[in-house]
């Protein structure tokens, strides 16, 4: 075995896995996937037919195999060995010595990953385009699944499922071990992904563009998953009219945008100190109390805030779909009840939101299919940017399915995606107001005589500037 000592001097590595700030850390031309052994990163070198170690103090280790089309490397801790595979094979290797203890023959050519889940080895299949599972104790493939992914890459396991790149998109799909289903994914901004590992909390991918391993940070529920970030500041101008001739105990409130898992409102400040912060139905406002000292007529607000938003996957899982469920309380006012002998699952429910997103020739048509079979709906406007910069104007508006919660649908199209269970929010969306019912508000201007009488939604001319 031929060992090469590379030291790159520009690399200060802290490799504590749990512990460790969001690094990149540089490879060589012709990387390929990617393994944690609990100290030290490895990939594969495909140029070199060789598996590289990059050590805790960030220098890097040759360990030449001399087989050609290596392509996934994984670490199996039930074991210590490192799991590699070529053409035909697994490969275990001693991760202190790089040096081969095992050979399993499998009935594959063309792999490029593996991932080790208890008893089972699931190997990605590029030609079959599949998931195959290898069975330890019986040394036969027992089945699989079809990633549906047009260039999958590899495949790691982490937090009960299985996570595979793939670099047609340069997304991060998780899938269930047991059904093989798609359950979430990830979105990057890289273009050539050849590795993926999750270790802990932490994503890390091999981007061979830029011959780095790069951290990418996400968030994980049993709802969805988000990723990317991108932060816009905005300063927005109202001008509305007030026609009431007595002011004096009326109110004028400025609706914030929503904040929320989609986008997180930052330092809402309004020029006009009287505006103060407050609420309405549970929505933050600005409310300002009016006085005799206020004169109707033309009007002109004017605040600014900042939005960090996120890139959102929803999927809606088999849990959701298959048990008996009413709508909570907050949403009564969002929809309008259909036939009391009408009793709808969520999945039957999921069906009809699908076939409307495929049938409706726009966003009201789609709002009012929803409302007749009792969907609650939650209209929206929103500005679309397009690499930093305001690209348009739209409606749209959120759906609350139920046992699930809400949606957004940003549109109807349903792109290269033909799966019901999946519904996103763009990172490059940003939701300026919603409405406080089903009914579509034309701005974020409320007025209301006195305290006891119902808000109404003023008209108002919106202008916005991007900082």
């Amino acid at each position: 075995m031929i060992r090469i000592l590379f030291l790159f001097f520009s690399l200060f590595l802290s490799l504590a896995l749990f512990a460790q700030e969001s690094k990149e850390y540089k490879l060589t031309d012709k990387a390929y996937g990617l393994a944690w052994d609990g100290v030290n990163f490895w990939y594969i070198d495909t140029n070199r037919r060789a598996i590289i170690k990059i050590n805790e103090i960030g220098e890097q280790e040759i360990f030449n195999l001399g087989l050609a089309n290596l392509r996934g490397i994984s670490f199996d801790s039930r074991e210590g060995k490192l799991l590699v595979v070529a053409p035909k094979h697994i490969l275990k290797l001693d991760p202190n010595s790089g040096g081969i203890t095992d050979k399993i023959q499998i009935p594959l050519s063309n792999v490029a990953g593996i991932a080790s889940v208890g008893n089972y080895y699931y190997i990605l299949d590029l030609d079959s385009g599949k998931v195959q599972i290898y069975d330890q104790s019986s040394s036969l493939l027992i089945g699989g699944f079809f990633t549906d992914r047009t260039r999958p890459r590899d495949i790691c396991y982490g937090r009960d499922s299985l996570w595979i790149s793939d670099s047609a998109d340069n997304s991060i799909y998780r899938y269930d071990t047991k059904s093989g289903k798609i359950t979430g994914s990830i979105k990057t901004n890289l273009r050539s992904i050849r590795g993926v590992l999750l270790s802990g909390s932490k994503l890390w991918v091999v981007d061979r563009e830029n011959k780095e391993i790069k951290n990418i940070p996400f968030i994980e529920t049993e709802r969805f998953i988000a990723s990317g970030e991108e932060e816009y500041n905005l300063e927005v101008s109202l001008k509305f009219k007030l026609d009431s001739v007595s002011l004096s105990k009326a109110q004028i409130a400025i609706l914030h945008p929503p904040s929320n898992e989609q986008q997180r409102i930052r330092g809402v400040k309004f020029t006009d100190a009287s505006y103060q912060p407050s609420f309405i139905q549970r929505n933050r406002v600005h409310l300002k109390k009016l006085s005799i000292e206020d004169l109707p007529g033309e009007q002109t607000v004017k605040y600014k805030f900042s939005s960090k938003n996120q890139f959102i996957k929803y999927y809606v899982t088999d849990e959701y779909l298959d048990k008996e469920a009413v709508y909570p309380g907050d949403v009564t006012s969002y929809y309008e009840k259909t036939n009391e002998e009408v009793k709808l699952l969520p999945r039957d429910y999921l069906d009809a939101i699908y076939q409307a997103r495929q049938t409706s020739i726009s966003i009201n048509d789609f709002k009012e299919k929803m409302k007749a079979i009792g969907v609650p709906i939650q209209p929206f406007r929103m500005i679309r940017f397009e690499k930093g910069k305001a690209k348009s104007i739209q409606d749209s508006l959120s759906i609350f399915l139920l046992s699930y919660g809400w949606i957004p649908i940003g549109d109807l199209g349903l792109g290269s995606n033909t799966d019901k269970r999946y519904f996103e929010k763009k990172e490059s969306d940003l939701i300026l107001f919603q409405s406080l019912n089903s009914k579509s508000s034309v701005s974020p201007v409320y007025f209301r005589k006195d305290v006891n009488s119902e808000w109404e939604n003023l008209p108002a001319e919106i202008t916005y500037k991007i900082k």
